[in-house]
């Protein structure tokens, strides 16, 4: 399976940005260089910047109560995040944390306008990007309204390999708790579930690590 067959995939914005649209993110943004588990910024903060990925990799969480973290999203190189509070000028509605060692471009909210009116490039790529977030999440709470472990495991799944930039196979550098966190399930249910995933073929476990092929087996999964 290659990425450009996966409808379900918004190339990063950066992937395919042409270098006038490279220009302009850079003479407008902020560098930014952040360590792991650093914090971009918090739930209820002002959405004044929209953080573009350079490298690096970061998640957005919410703390639903003390003690207890929901990863709604995992983003990686050469992707935007955290796009709709930007643009109707409201709050961040969950934290950011770097997973690993990040540079992030900080675009201000005004330049992000301003490159909306002038670069009809940028325009497609956030729309490109609202409309794949629109899906996902349709896709993830029908997943969570009702499914199984398996089916929820499945949907974690695809999501990181469909955000991930790199050619197959994707390896799944996320923790089994954080998997467990995304699903809505304990860890102990993923971890077994995971196995029982790789047991059929659907994904391989190679020193521990999760590594996946292709999409199709975990598909199968989230249907009917």
């Amino acid at each position: 399976m290659t990425r450009s067959n996966n409808p379900s995939r918004v190339n990063p914005i950066l992937a395919t940005a042409s270098q006038e649209l490279r220009d302009n993110l850079t003479s407008h943004g902020n560098h930014r260089h952040y360590f792991p588990n650093e914090e971009l910024f918090a739930v209820g903060e002002e959405a004044d910047y929209l953080p573009i990925i350079l490298n690096g990799r970061v998640k957005m969480v919410q703390f639903p109560e003390p003690g207890k973290e929901v990863i709604i999203g995992v983003f990686g190189a050469g992707e935007m995040f955290a796009v709709p509070p930007v643009v109707d000028g409201d709050v961040y509605p969950a934290s950011a944390y770097a997973l690993e060692e990040s540079e992030i471009l900080l675009l201000h909210r005004d330049d992000v306008f301003k490159l909306l009116e002038k670069s009809p490039e940028f325009t497609l790529a956030l729309l490109r990007w609202m409309s794949s977030m629109l899906r996902q999440k349709t896709a993830l709470i029908r997943t969570l309204a009702g499914g199984s472990a398996e089916q929820r495991i499945a949907g974690v799944l695809i999501r990181l390999f469909t955000a991930s930039s790199d050619e197959p196979p994707h390896k799944v550098k996320l923790r089994r708790e954080d998997i467990a966190r995304m699903a809505g399930l304990t860890t102990e249910t993923a971890i077994r579930t995971i196995r029982h995933l790789a047991a059929i073929g659907d994904i391989r476990i190679v020193r521990g690590k999760i590594l996946i092929d292709s999409i199709d087996g975990l598909s199968s999964h989230l249907k009917g």
